[in-house]
């Protein structure tokens, strides 16, 4: 056997650890990936690296919320937006309409609507706000807390499903990587 493959991993390994202090398995791969596929022609940086991370969140974010449209489709929540209201109003008493859009980046007339849907379902009502007349104040109904209590369980299994690949630290590296992209 001619080990080819083995003495090229060796020639890595060694330019890896001239560089780094690190004995991790993961860091290396992270750096034999960016070695490797990083493109050379414009100083190691590649627009199509953007372009693929950017296709990999979209990717996953309509992967999850096919999972999650399953679960819906036999409750009076019609989206993962709309989940994700009602969950932010049962941990707090109430919101301004436009704090929760704007929590969920989205745009005024699209989480406005959302608002509208929960509010003909009976999941949550508006209020005037005390402080600002102009503003309504919206909060979880009876209806919606025992709404999400009948969904949560079943999306709760379906985010861990989805996060079983990764051990812990990886989570807590993704989570803090995604907390950068999101800022």
């Amino acid at each position: 056997m001619e080990y080819t493959l083995l003495k090229e991993l060796i020639t890595y390994v060694e330019e890896y650890q001239e560089g780094n202090p690190s004995i991790s398995i993961e860091d290396f791969t992270i750096w034999l990936n960016i070695k490797l596929f990083t493109s050379k022609d414009n100083g190691g940086h590649s627009t199509h690296d953007e372009l693929l991370i950017a296709f990999k969140l979209m990717h996953l974010n309509k992967a999850l919320k096919r999972q999650t449209k399953s679960v819906l489709s036999g409750s009076l929540v019609s989206s993962i937006d709309e989940y994700s209201f009602l969950l932010h109003l049962d941990y707090q008493e109430s919101f301004r309409k436009m704090e929760l859009v704007e929590m969920h980046n989205l745009e005024a007339p699209t989480g406005i609507e959302i608002i509208k849907r929960l509010i003909k379902n009976k999941l949550v009502e508006e209020f005037p706000d005390e402080e600002d007349k102009r503003a309504k104040r919206i909060k979880i109904t009876k209806n919606g807390s025992k709404e999400l209590s009948l969904l949560k369980p079943k999306i709760d299994l379906i985010f861990t499903k989805f996060t079983t690949p990764l051990n812990l630290n990886e989570k807590i590296k993704i989570s803090g990587i995604l907390d950068k992209l999101s800022r």
